[in-house]
């Protein structure tokens, strides 16, 4: 094999059941979706070549990768990306196909887990790293602390989020994403220095989010009711907004992404939030016509707020993992 191509997806991240409870702490809810996509090219050579033909900027992670595997010759070619730091995983999305691709392509043979391992993902959370290998919708663990109580890099791969639960989403269930314009989210410094030591809620709202998980969110995704799963993402959505918002100023990270949700809420849409530090705002609706009358609805009133998207769009679950093709 001389050449491979991997392909890949975004996530949503739907928050947090757990915040801290018996030393474990950030437990986490999420999504894969089925765009934007991230498609890169790997090719053997005998030196390092990078081709980005994307507008992102891709060389901190390509080359990040590069430099822990240890490689010495290969042609990267990202024809594909999704937006860098606005909520959507692209970091890790984009790390682990480079990675997994010259992995596969030099028979090194790491697993997902060892890679995302080697290149300190999963940090916070897990959902990206299961969104790579399965797809789906996903319940990871959280992480456990130190004996400090503090959130410290993971030291194996028993120490990465692990899934507690996943299963595919209905096929007919559709995300309205909107990315607004001109806004970053938190970059990886910032967030690894304010999560390190986490702080827990309230037994009674903790066990509120519980119930929102196992009596709402579960039986809503295996039952196929997005009612009842929107009223337990609302619950999850509000709390962890309420929980970051002296980081962020606010439920949500900017005065953008509030009057997208509410938008969204003022059209029925229960099942809304921001994914990880934002802007990225979504809200979940059963089928294509309803997502689409929603997210012209919302746009038209974004427009007379002066409130202009970088993306907006309509997302299918994506419940696989990543593609893999020889070339």
């Amino acid at each position: 094999m001389e050449a491979i191509e991997i392909t890949t997806s975004a996530r949503l991240h739907l928050g947090f059941y757990n915040f801290l409870s018996n030393g474990v702490a950030y437990g986490s809810i999420g999504v894969a979706i089925d765009r934007p996509v991230i498609r890169v090219v790997i090719r053997k050579r005998g030196e390092i070549f990078v081709n980005n033909y994307t507008d992102e900027y891709v060389d901190d992670v390509v080359n990040h990768v590069i430099k822990v595997l240890n490689i010495s010759g290969a042609e990267v070619n990202i024809y594909s990306c999704i937006p860098r730091h606005v909520g959507l995983g692209s970091t890790t999305q984009l790390a682990l196909s480079i990675a997994y691709g010259l992995s596969k392509l030099y028979g090194y043979n790491y697993s997902i887990q060892e890679l995302a391992l080697l290149l300190k993902r999963g940090y916070v959370s897990g959902i990206g790293i299961t969104a790579f290998e399965k797809g789906g919708f996903i319940v990871d663990s959280g992480r456990r602390l130190s004996r400090k109580g503090l959130l410290e890099q993971p030291r194996g791969i028993t120490d990465l989020p692990r899934p507690i639960y996943w299963s595919r989403l209905p096929s007919d269930w559709r995300f309205i994403v909107i990315v607004p314009r001109g806004i970053k989210g938190l970059d990886e410094k910032d967030e690894e220095h304010l999560m390190k030591k986490p702080k827990g809620l309230p037994r009674e709202l903790q066990y509120e989010l519980y119930n929102a998980l196992i009596m709402n969110i579960l039986p809503g995704v295996s039952l196929n009711d997005i009612d009842v799963f929107s009223r337990g993402l609302n619950k999850i959505q509000f709390t962890t907004g309420k929980y970051f918002s002296k980081y962020q100023g606010g439920v949500f990270c900017c005065r953008e992404t509030a009057e997208i949700i509410r938008l969204f809420m003022e059209n029925n849409v229960v099942g809304v939030g921001q994914s990880s530090w934002g802007p990225v705002a979504y809200g979940v609706v059963k089928g294509s016509r309803r997502a689409k009358r929603v997210l012209n609805k919302v746009l038209i009133e974004l427009k007379k707020l002066g409130i202009v998207p970088r993306y907006s769009f309509i997302a299918k679950p994506r419940n696989t993992g990543l593609s893999i093709r020889p070339l």
